[in-house]
């Protein structure tokens, strides 16, 4: 027994360094260069948080940072709208009724979107880091990330605060619906 755990563990040892000796190999037979991006590590999603990186380049320093800053918002929202569709249409079907259904999943769904525009306003800035190229121009690199649970709250106060969701919405339930499916989203990637 003891024999065969040792002879699977080499066969990936294995398995792994010679995947990384053919990217290698692919890059020099390409002539393709692999670039290490600024703020790399910090884009990433985590439990608690949509991340994103945006790069912009332009001969004045602060259009190249808002070109970043708006390609990294460009990331998360769309990470976002992902989320946004699927989470209103799993909660609509716990209402009763097939229009009920469309009413909360539509109602959902655009409240998702308007909290996290409103977010987008005062988000997070993680990494920032500004370069001038040798042609003159400037090149910036922005991480950025938004809350999950912020975005949970923000949605289940507006969605509250709806007239029409008014006799179908339990916000208590809402939350822990929501903060449930976004940790099972993040599980599912």
């Amino acid at each position: 027994m003891k024999a065969k755990v040792l002879f699977v563990a080499a066969l990936v040892a294995s398995l792994t360094f010679s995947a990384c000796k053919s990217t290698k190999q692919y890059a020099q037979q390409t002539g393709n260069v692999e670039i290490a991006l600024p703020c790399a590590g910090v884009d990433k999603d985590s439990e608690e948080y949509f991340a994103g990186m945006g790069v912009g380049e332009n001969v004045n320093i602060q259009n190249s940072r808002m070109a970043a800053l708006e390609g990294a918002k460009q990331i998360v929202n769309a990470k976002i709208g992902g989320l946004a569709r699927g989470l209103a249409a799993d909660y609509s079907r716990t209402m009763n009724g097939s229009a009920a259904q469309q009413d909360v999943r539509g109602i959902v769904e655009r409240e998702i979107v308007n909290v996290v525009e409103r977010m987008m306003n005062d988000v997070e800035q993680t990494c920032e880091k500004v370069y001038q190229t040798p042609s003159g121009t400037y090149q910036s690199h922005i991480a950025i990330r938004i809350s999950k649970k912020e975005i949970v709250r923000k949605t289940s106060d507006a969605l509250g605060a709806d007239e029409k969701m008014e006799t179908l919405f339990n916000r208590d339930q809402f939350r822990k619906w929501a903060e449930e499916y976004m940790k099972g989203y993040e599980a599912s990637k």
